[in-house]
């Protein structure tokens, strides 16, 4: 028969267990692959994936322009004159100034 444990042998292995059990616990969460980590890897890849998702819709809309000038010449027309200032032969191009606001 094995000898009977005493109250306070029972107590310290409670307690070192309880110990070990805490030590565990706090590891999984603070440690370097623990839950926190986790938690803020997993915001950051959902932020990713949110910004690539808005990259590939302007990529669409970057494709679509760029078919567009390639095969709309009315289009391309317009573009150049708004960004570049082009006219057409014989055209005259006048530019009015803002008007300067006066300090009373």
């Amino acid at each position: 028969m094995p000898p009977r444990r005493s109250e306070s042998d029972s107590r310290k292995i409670f307690l070192a267990s309880g110990l070990i059990l805490l030590l565990l616990g706090g590891w999984s969460a603070f440690g370097p692959y623990g839950a926190l980590k986790y938690l803020r890897l997993r915001k950051e890849l959902d932020q990713v994936a949110a910004r690539n998702e808005e990259l590939k819709e302007q990529n669409s809309s970057l494709r679509k322009e760029i078919t567009r000038l390639k095969t709309d010449p009315v289009y391309l027309e317009e573009v150049a004159r708004q960004q570049f200032g082009l006219i057409k032969k014989n055209e005259v191009l006048y530019e009015i100034p803002a008007k300067k606001k006066r300090h009373e």
